[in-house]
């Protein structure tokens, strides 16, 4: 690991000259000249203007605030913060950028501004520096490369675009995404994550936006020679239609004439001329195959409606694999689908009665199937033979996967996913589980083309946006507004204060908002490792959360609200994947995680001392939470099954409903002795329930017309309303770039 002295001062360096020439974005500015150079007609920039720029770019991807910005550009004046304002809008204008949405420099309500571009330091005629964002300013090896490696002019620039790559400085896109630690420290358990100076694998190149439309266009899959891609996208009628859009030129083909139903997930037979798809209606969901030119369509089986459910061909065309129950319940196995008899038969293979399998995927030889295992968040990816028999683990991240795919030679698996912070695209070595970061972020759901170097993703521009919805009336409100992505909402015991996870500061750390005065402060820094799921004690003095310590190890932390100091309640050689407190203050629990997956549910009495005992409450745990008045924890099981109440006096253990599961189940909690959950996946309407676990009965408390992503919601002490987190106006676009092994150049 290069220290961060050594790190701060090649930064410093690179950017002390007074005259530098910076690519950010697809523009050329000239610091020295005080020019944009790929607008030559734009008039020149004012001295502080370029000077605000400099400081942005040196902390690339990170929020700088105000008052850090005026001290450092108006040394020894006292500035009105107005000057700062009107060199921002300068900036934006010389840029071309748009506040809404930026493109270049985001606002960070009531902090300050961060540079979100990508950023090239041009360091003369014949050499670049490429800065990105997301890891700490890290030097690479000093090695001459070809024309390749830097990225394409702008079709209107005028300068040159430099061809030797001297330094390789880290990256990130609009979200911060990985803890600067959680690059280069730590090894997951089969590959190391790849720092700045190892060797890097695979090389992109040729990124470019091919979708722009408003609304969203969801799960990108390539034809297999690279030319189209099938998506779906937003329709007047339906929800989302299936169409298909040639890449050069740009031609658009309905491929369904559907009613009002929802159309997604579509899959390229081998030989380019079919498209499997599914069409979920009220009460079902049914898999269709339909020519890639649009039209001759036919059903060819059902599909669970309570989960997304992937689908690959079989490399002979003749069928499809999916995921289904083995015994009608939560459990998910792999299946085979004959599209002539509707036979299916299910694969044989290592895998346990609690294991989800999910979103499989034939290798580009059709010799080894990758997929998913895990209820999400805590997923990983596992590879096997394509007749079945032994399963390898490849991935040890226990997080939200988000899309996955093979790379065209077969050796590696292309992969989104959140486990150093925000989702962002990852490549796996199949062999030795080496992971190295492709550095696009955000983006969701890969898809490489088998005989192409190309792989399309999701570009997901979505905000999700804290809503306070009335349970008594159709009242709804927002709160603690941002343009970053705000969740995992957490009530205080009084109704107060509400702390929430946000990026609005670069990464996904802890918030509080004073819902009174209407007024949000940090509980972290933005400099620290990321943290998730706040959970409060019962005395509102204090909150857990998980944190990010390396990449596949998380620290269950508390949080001192008046004074923000942490302790870590875990220990070393634990990776925890939630907790929360147990009734009394100095009593948790916590879901301790190993081998990828969340193996055991604890409790902890004096948890980070000395004196802490240990309780195994059960295995197989995918969420928690308190009963404290009746000294009580419910659980759901990872495979799926249902919801089951532990009674902490006794230890008694009882299956309480199938209805409450880890996958037909959006997010619950205990309310007074009663378990209020939501159902819907990604679509309207939304559901919240009320279920009686001592009768069993359940009656509907709310119909929601919104469509939710996080699991998390907060009830008022008066039960008059909820708050969760709502996804904002979606504008999903579709993205592409080149992926080639770096040896290649």
């Amino acid at each position: 690991m290069i220290p961060h002295a050594s790190v701060q001062g090649t930064r410093d360096e690179l950017l002390s000259g007074p005259n530098l020439r910076l690519r950010i974005g697809e523009h050329v500015v000239d610091t020295g000249a005080l020019r944009v150079v790929t607008r030559p007609e734009w008039p020149r920039l004012t001295s502080k203007a370029v000077a605000v720029l400099v400081e942005l770019v040196r902390n690339v991807g990170q929020t700088v605030t105000r008052d850090q910005l005026l001290d450092r550009v108006w040394t020894g004046r006292f500035p009105t913060p107005d000057v700062l304002t009107q060199a921002v809008k300068e900036l934006r204008r010389a840029l071309g950028d748009d506040s809404k949405p930026p493109q270049y420099i985001e606002t960070i309500p009531k902090l300050g501004y961060r540079l979100i571009a990508p950023v090239l330091v041009l360091d003369g005629p014949d050499s670049a520096v490429v800065v990105e964002t997301a890891k700490p300013f890290v030097e690479a090896p000093r090695e001459t490369a070809s024309a390749n490696d830097a990225p394409k002019p702008a079709r209107h620039a005028r300068a040159p675009v430099a061809t030797a790559l001297r330094w390789t400085l880290a990256i990130a896109g609009s979200a911060i995404v990985l803890a600067a630690a959680a690059i280069v420290i730590g090894h997951l358990r089969s590959g190391a994550v790849a720092t700045a100076h190892a060797a890097r694998a695979w090389t992109v190149s040729e990124r470019r936006v091919i979708t722009s439309d408003p609304g969203a266009e969801r799960r990108p899959q390539l034809s297999p020679d690279g030319t189209r891609v099938a998506f779906a996208a937003p329709d007047p009628v339906a929800t989302s239609r299936v169409v298909v859009r040639s890449i050069e030129p740009s031609q658009t083909v309905h491929v369904t004439n559907g009613g009002s139903e929802q159309e997604m997930l579509p899959a390229w037979s081998p030989d380019g001329d079919r498209i499997a798809f599914e069409r979920v209606r009220e009460g079902g969901c049914t898999m269709y195959v339909a020519s890639s030119l649009g039209g001759d369509e036919r059903e060819v089986g059902a599909c669970r409606d309570v989960t997304v459910n992937y689908f690959d061909w079989t490399p002979d065309g003749r069928g499809l694999i999916t995921a289904q129950s083995r015994t009608g319940g939560g459990d998910l196995a792999l299946v085979r689908l004959d599209l002539d008899s509707g036979a299916r038969e299910f694969l044989k293979y290592a895998r346990t009665d609690e294991d989800q399998d999910l979103e499989p995927h034939y290798s580009p030889d059709g010799r080894f199937i990758a997929f998913r295992r895990g209820v999400a968040p805590y997923s990983d990816l596992y590879v096997m033979p394509a007749a079945g028999g032994a399963v390898r683990q490849v991935t040890h991240v226990a997080s939200r996967i988000r899309g996955h795919t093979w790379t065209r030679d077969g050796s590696a698996l292309v992969f989104a996913s959140n486990f150093g912070g925000s989702m962002a695209l990852y490549a796996v070595d199949v062999d030795s589980g080496r992971i190295e970061p492709l550095g696009i972020s955000p983006a969701e759901y890969p898809d490489a083309a088998r005989d192409a170097d190309t792989v399309a993703y999701e570009i997901p521009r979505t905000q999700n946006q804290l809503t306070e919805i009335s349970l008594t009336d159709e009242r709804m409100a927002m709160l603690a507004p941002s343009t970053g992505s705000d969740y995992a909402a957490a009530l205080s015991p009084d109704g107060a204060r509400l702390a929430f996870v946000s990026d609005r500061g670069g990464r996904s750390q802890l918030w509080l908002y004073d819902r009174a005065r209407q007024i949000v402060t940090p509980l972290s820094d933005a400099g620290e490792s990321p943290m998730f799921w706040p959970r409060w004690r019962a005395d509102g003095k204090a909150i857990v959360a998980v944190r990010i310590a390396a990449p596949s190890k998380r620290q269950l932390i508390e949080v001192d609200v008046a004074t923000r100091r942490q302790r870590v309640l875990s220990k070393d050689d634990d990776s925890v994947l939630f907790g929360g407190y147990a009734g009394e203050p100095d009593t948790v629990f916590m879901a301790v995680g190993a081998s990828g997956r969340n193996d055991e549910l604890v409790l902890a009495t004096h948890p980070g001392t000395p004196e802490e005992s240990r309780r195994r409450i059960a295995s197989g745990v995918a969420f928690a939470q308190v009963d404290a008045p009746a000294h009580a924890l419910y659980y759901t099981a990872s495979s799926g099954e249902g919801l089951y109440r532990f009674d902490l006096d006794s230890g008694e253990r009882r299956f309480v409903t199938a209805n409450v599961s880890s996958i037909t189940t959006l997010g619950w909690r205990v309310v007074d002795g009663h378990i209020w959950y939501l159902t819907g996946v990604e679509v309207k309407p939304v559901v919240l329930r009320d279920l009686d676990p001592a009768t069993g009965e359940e009656h509907e408390l709310k119909r929601l017309d919104i469509a939710l992503k996080d699991v998390n919601f907060s009830i008022t002490p008066d039960r008059e309303a909820m708050i969760l987190s709502e996804i904002g106006a979606e504008d999903t676009d579709v993205g592409m770039f080149r992926l080639t092994r770096a040896s290649a150049h």
